[in-house]
């Protein structure tokens, strides 16, 4: 499980996340019609939210091409995010799993969950300041490898 490797790799060893429960993903998904994909609910209620107050700095120090992940979302932030930043300019078709240190956003593409539950669904990249979404990985699993890549080990045998 990637999200396994980046709590004890990025994750603060003061901060031990909690798994999430699996009925607070299933309040989600009942506000918002939709089904969330089996890669994210499965490692998040198993391994919980991790904090990763480093990866900031490794990015920057590594020159990585990689917007940094500051938070994921709980799933009580997912709605209260989502609901919040559609009024401002969030695409209504965005679901808010996570935020950069900047403010921006991590989401899924709500019509990519509807109907049946799929295995994967693709992550995007909302930028606040420039009202722009890329597509940054194909599922939540390669989202989260992304930080997991050389580079890191590199930041950290050098840090």
């Amino acid at each position: 499980m990637e999200l396994k490797l980046f709590a004890e790799k990025w994750g603060d060893q003061d901060r031990i996340p909690k798994p999430v429960e699996a009925s607070e993903l299933q309040e989600v998904e009942q506000t918002f019609g939709i089904v969330l994909p089996i890669d994210y609910v499965e490692q998040v209620t198993a391994i919980g939210l991790p904090w990763p107050p480093h990866l900031l700095s490794a990015i920057a120090d590594e020159q990585v091409e990689l917007h940094d992940l500051s938070e994921l979302c709980t799933p009580n932030e997912i709605v209260s995010e989502t609901e919040g930043w559609h009024p401002i300019g969030l695409p209504e078709n965005l679901l808010v799993i996570g935020n950069d240190s900047m403010g921006s956003k991590f989401c899924f593409d709500m019509k990519e969950l509807e109907g049946d539950r799929k295995s994967v669904a693709a992550i995007f990249f909302w930028d606040h300041d420039f009202n722009d979404t890329a597509k940054v990985a194909n599922s939540f699993s390669e989202w989260i490898a992304q930080y997991l890549g050389p580079w890191s080990d590199e930041w950290f045998a050098t840090s």
